[in-house]
């Protein structure tokens, strides 16, 4: 029987944060510009008017004091209030398998392995885009050579 063990851990976290503080201002904003913009509907009852929030209130929902993000520029925008992160062709990996490949980068660093040790892949995240093909994908990442070296550097 083989000995299965877990050699390494990696982490990526984006390199951008933002305060519960920017995020309430620009969701603030968002607000008086959708009320602003559905006054006759919200008048009609059709629909309700958006509400302010607080930093304390979302601490306090969430426990979340700060956010790391790709690019906060997107999310902080009232008129967008999401990501902003250029389109991919097909034949580029993903930005979630880039960051993924990242935290490879520094699992196998930390446990003194190459790319082509590896025999399995354990991926953890927080996006339903990825799902399970996260696993084989940064496996292919991390072994194709053609793939900047900042990826296949162990």
């Amino acid at each position: 029987m083989r000995e299965v063990v877990i050699s390494g851990t990696g982490l990526f976290a984006p390199p951008h944060k933002f305060s519960n503080d920017e995020l309430v201002q620009a969701f603030n904003n968002y607000v008086d510009q959708c009320n602003t913009e559905n006054e006759a509907v919200i008048e009609s009852g059709a629909t309700m008017t958006l509400v302010y929030y607080s930093s304390e209130f979302i601490e306090k929902a969430s426990r979340i004091k700060q956010r790391c993000v790709m690019n906060k520029a997107g999310v902080l925008n009232p008129l967008r209030m999401c990501p902003r992160l250029p389109q991919r062709s097909d034949d580029q990996p993903s930005h979630l398998c880039e960051m993924t490949a990242s935290a490879a980068c520094e699992a196998l660093a930390q446990a003194g392995k190459k790319a082509s040790d590896i025999d399995l892949a354990i991926v953890a995240c927080s996006s339903a885009t990825f799902g399970s093909q996260a696993a084989s994908d940064v496996i292919v990442c991390l072994r194709v050579s053609s793939w900047p070296n900042s990826l296949t550097s162990s």
